[in-house]
């Protein structure tokens, strides 16, 4: 047969492109189409063999076939680069016209490596590296290299066809104690509504996360102008009594204060006047946290977990007990000349306010709520959890009403309204218990208790204790006069809360400014300049594992410790670390792997290396 030029081998090659795109249609628009055109290809090879068997030889085994080949190839590679792979209908129909979208579809276009038409042209490649390796039988000594290399090619090729169709990937979302035989299927990173059984199951025993130690940071964002854009930060250690000077500006931060785990208590200070007050130490098991009792109403008494109980603090114990562990709702009210005025409340009752207003008592609700369907105020029960008192004034001229709702929990919260004489209000509301023990405790070290309100029980503090139930009370430190005053401290050494408290220098002033590694804005200083926050230096994880155990028939037949570069295998399948969640250290994420066909293309490549080796260093 006369040699033909590549131009034909292009032409034929482009002509069985188009048979495989029919082909693909047929695929998606009528199956039983699909297979008579399939057969009929089939037919034609046959009969072309056949009738000059010598002529298709030659133009299977032809190096021009695979360099045509190739050129669709890489005409296929470019439209499954260009054309968006197996997202879902939406994200096409976005990037694309509806047209576009239907003939994506109907050539699978979508889809391009697991199409027909790909894999027709895969096959034909196949053929022709098949046919060429062939034609050098027998295998001479100077040709093993060469045999070795064309025979690598179709083994990755093959390898990689195997691994295009027949591979498995999926994702396994684990908590521990959870047992699975069965995984989440995903292509292209996409999960699947599918699932893919296992005949064996998989138990997440324990999940680990190993951190770095934590390293929290001043960073500092400075910029020319308070319109400009900040530069690149660059961090300060929270080393105390550090002084940095801070690029670009005059001015100098230094560290005050590094608190790990920061909190605030009310704590009580000696005074000339003012309320009897003790420190109390609670003891519950190794656990003990500090409090401070004030002899006022409303932070006189502690209430016990899942109220319990209640402990009552008086200086002095009092004459009438049933009236000290009663409920009660207290109004403080303070005008702005500094004249104070305490109102005890009772529902309904009217009380002269100011010279031109009158204040009734109106609706009381322990746990203030508003109803959905209705938007009426409705308390939603009786366990006193957001206690509210309605307040009405009215003006004693025109009689014009207003309204304002008060809260224990929420003192300072007023709707934004102004009250009458511009006043402020807070409301106190101290519940009672009823048959639950409370305990009247007074600085001598006597205690009196009931649990009905009117019998009483005396007894005397074993040095300072008071032991209820699992807790001991500690009573220690008792202040005649007393005074409250926030005292900043550390709940712990472990940085579940860090702040700073740093000191900004410039041009002789001083400016204080606490930075919480929670807050979510900075803080700005130089009129804007500068901007500043707390940060951990690196809060990505170091390492995650999990320990997994393997279970066949309800036995376990192998454990595995699963990392990042560490798989399990069985049963063909491999398990990778895939991911965790910060939020739930009980999670743990599993990317499940199924490829026959990557040790296919191992041994291909290796046919190849050493095909190499022979060819071109030993000249075989």
């Amino acid at each position: 047969m006369r040699k033909k030029p590549l131009a034909f081998y292009l032409a034929a090659t482009g002509l069985i492109t188009v048979y495989l795109l029919i082909l693909q249609v047929a695929a998606n628009l009528n199956k039983p189409a699909f297979y008579v055109l399939t057969a009929a290809l089939a037919l034609f090879i046959i009969l072309a063999t056949a009738r000059k068997p010598q002529n298709v030889l030659d133009f299977f085994r032809s190096m021009k076939l695979a360099a045509s080949v190739l050129f669709y190839f890489t005409i296929a590679v470019i439209i499954g680069t260009l054309i968006l792979q197996n997202v879902e209908p939406a994200r096409y129909l976005q990037s694309y016209s509806p047209g576009f979208y239907k003939f994506v579809k109907l050539l699978a276009l979508g889809d391009t490596y697991h199409s027909v038409w790909f894999s027709g042209l895969v096959l034909l490649l196949n053929l022709n590296i098949l046919i060429c390796t062939l034609n050098h039988l027998p295998i001479r000594k100077n040709k093993i290299g060469f045999f070795l290399i064309h025979l690598s090619i179709l083994t990755v090729v093959i390898g990689g066809s195997i691994s295009a169709f027949f591979s498995v990937k999926g994702y396994i979302n684990f908590h521990e104690g959870d047992m699975v035989n069965e995984f989440q299927l995903t292509q292209y990173n996409q999960l699947l509504d599918q699932k893919k059984h296992m005949d064996f199951q998989l138990r997440l025993d324990k999940f680990e996360v190993d951190h770095y130690a934590p390293d929290y940071r001043v960073y500092v964002y400075t910029r020319p102008d308070s319109k400009d854009k900040f530069g690149m930060p660059y961090s300060f250690k929270s080393v105390e009594n550090a002084e940095y000077p801070i690029k670009n500006t005059h001015g100098t931060l230094k560290i005050l204060k590094f608190f790990p785990d920061y909190a605030v208590r009310e704590v009580a200070k000696p005074a000339k006047t003012g309320p009897g007050a003790v420190k109390v130490v609670l003891h519950e098991g190794k656990h003990s946290q500090t409090a401070f009792f004030f002899d006022m109403a409303g932070d006189d008494r502690f209430f016990m977990p899942d109220q319990q109980g209640m402990i009552v603090f008086k200086w002095d114990m009092p004459k009438n007990l049933a009236e000290t562990v009663s409920e009660q709702k207290l109004l403080s009210v303070r005008f702005p000349d500094g004249s104070h005025r305490l109102i005890p409340v009772q529902e309904g009752k009217s009380y002269s306010f100011t010279s031109d207003t009158t204040l009734r008592i109106g609706r009381f609700y322990p746990s203030f709520s508003i109803d959905d369907k209705t938007k009426q105020i409705v308390s939603a029960g009786t366990n006193p959890d957001n206690p509210a008192l309605e307040l009405v004034f009215s003006n004693k001229e025109t009689g014009e009403k207003t309204s304002q709702w008060v809260f224990a929990n929420f003192p300072d919260f007023t709707h934004g309204k102004k009250l009458p004489g511009n006043a402020v209000i807070h409301f106190t509301f101290v519940p009672t218990l009823k048959g639950k023990p409370v305990y009247v405790v007074s600085s001598d070290g006597h205690y009196e208790k009931t649990e009905d309100g009117r019998k009483f029980k005396k007894g005397m503090l074993e040095n300072n204790r008071l032991n209820v139930g699992n807790t001991i009370f500690e009573f220690n430190s008792f202040i005649p006069h007393a005074t409250k005053a926030r005292e900043e401290f550390n709940r712990s050494d472990k940085p579940n809360n860090p702040v700073v408290r740093i000191q900004w220098i410039q041009n002789g002033q001083k400016e204080m400014q606490m930075l919480g590694a929670s807050d979510k804005t900075a803080t700005f200083l130089d009129n804007g300049r500068v901007a500043i926050l707390l940060r951990n230096k690196d809060d990505s994880p170091k390492a995650y594992r999990s320990y997994i155990s393997v279970l066949k028939d309800g036995k376990v037949v192998k454990k595995k410790t699963v990392e990042v570069n560490s798989p399990l295998s069985y049963g063909g399948y491999y398990f990778y670390q895939s991911n965790y969640d910060p939020k739930d250290p009980t999670y743990s994420g599993i990317s499940v792997v199924r490829d026959p066909g990557v040790y296919i293309v191992f041994f291909g490549f290796l046919m190849l290396t050493i095909g190499g080796i022979l060819r071109f260093y030993f000249k075989m």
